[in-house]
């Protein structure tokens, strides 16, 4: 049986200053830049956007979307998840960055408020995305649920889909996880400034815009600028990026318009996804409400089985943006590690105690070093 949910969304300042310590542990982690420098994707750039996404949003990116999360969705609630990146040739079935991460946080989210999540993707993406859903199996002992649903091509369809989807689910928030934006040309690049061939890319930005319409709460995950959300800080990420965000072939702009209330900026957008899944697991008291090594390698797995492949590379290798899987399985365990720290089951008291008992030899050493004048903290 489906255990009895109870949502406490009101957090008072006190939980909400505990989940900010943790946050700022999350955040650091999803900021890793561990991708080669090989393959394109531009270097130096990850700390620079998450510091110009901080300056606007103030707390760290993991709490606040947990925070408004919380206060949005109750038992039942129909939550959008929308992912989905890459086009033929080089990434005809799309790539590994992205399917992972939104499937994860849907899992989060059907198991830890019992919400009804819809996984939404262009018909070429899909495949990917329900391979990782297969690979999930205990949200069907929940009371939430997860289901998928192809957005289509064409800006007359794109509207009314996006149009359909609120006025069927009504959710009560809807999520990006690596999905392209247009720039103020309408037009849809990658991080390199390739334009994305007219007509490859499913409007799926209009649900950020029906969500603004209808006051529904927005949360966009990204890494290079070009993703929904990053409009937010669209004139700071522009200025880092090379050539000042210029594209192929007419230089309209890599980044994005498209804004979302809350902007989760990472170095890949898997990573910001599984931070948000460990907040959400913190603020909720359930370390199994993070993502686990052992399912981030079985993601990868079912995404290539699926067609997909690294977006770095164009290859079917089981990686994400150029790192091998292992990379990818080690960040989910140590956000895993963070979750369950801070949970109610472990038993901070000893650990601290434990800690602080093993720490006092190197303590006196310190101490003594000061004493006499040779070291200074």
């Amino acid at each position: 049986m489906p255990k009895t949910l109870s949502i406490n969304s009101k957090l008072t300042t006190a939980d909400i200053e505990r989940l900010c310590v943790f946050g700022e542990r999350f955040d650091r982690l999803m900021t890793l830049e561990v991708r080669p420098l090989t393959g394109g994707l531009p270097a130096g750039i990850v700390v620079p956007t998450y510091l110009a996404c901080r300056a606007v949003q103030g707390e760290p990116s993991s709490t606040l979307a947990a925070r408004k999360l919380l206060a949005a969705i109750r038992p039942g609630s129909d939550v959008i998840v929308a992912t989905g990146a890459g086009v033929a040739p080089k990434l005809p079935l799309g790539e590994t960055d992205g399917p992972p991460g939104a499937v994860a946080l849907a899992r989060s989210l059907a198991l830890g408020f019992g919400a009804n999540v819809t996984l939404v993707a262009q018909d070429e993406h899909m495949p990917a995305v329900d391979a990782c859903v297969r690979v999930i199996e205990d949200v069907a002992q929940s009371q939430g649920s997860i289901t998928t649903a192809i957005f289509p091509k064409g800006e007359a369809e794109g509207l009314a889909a996006a149009t359909d989807i609120f006025d069927r689910l009504k959710p009560t928030a809807v999520i990006f996880v690596e999905r392209d934006g247009p720039n103020e040309a309408g037009h849809y690049h990658g991080i390199r400034g390739d334009r994305r061939p007219p007509g490859t890319v499913a409007d799926v930005y209009r649900l950020a815009y029906e969500a603004r319409q209808r006051n529904v709460l927005t949360v966009g995950i990204g890494d290079g600028g070009n993703e929904i959300g990053f409009g937010k800080i669209r004139e700071a990420v522009a200025a880092l990026l090379p050539c000042g965000g210029r594209s192929q072939p007419d230089e309209t702009g890599v980044v994005t318009i498209t804004e979302t209330d809350v902007l989760v900026s990472a170095s890949v957008s898997n990573w910001g996804a599984y931070a948000v899944s460990g907040a959400l697991a913190i603020a909720l008291d359930d370390e199994n409400l993070a993502h686990s090594g052992d399912r981030e390698h079985a993601f990868i797995v079912a995404c290539i089985a699926a067609g997909a492949l690294d977006g770095a590379t164009s290859r079917p290798a089981l990686a994400v943006d150029g790192i091998d899987w292992r990379g990818h399985s080690g960040v989910a365990e140590l956000m895993r590690s963070i979750a369950i720290s801070a949970t109610s089951k472990f038993e901070l008291k000893n650990a601290v105690t434990a800690s602080s008992e093993a720490d006092l030899p190197i303590f006196s050493v310190l101490n003594d070093a000061q004493a006499k004048g040779g070291y200074h903290l």
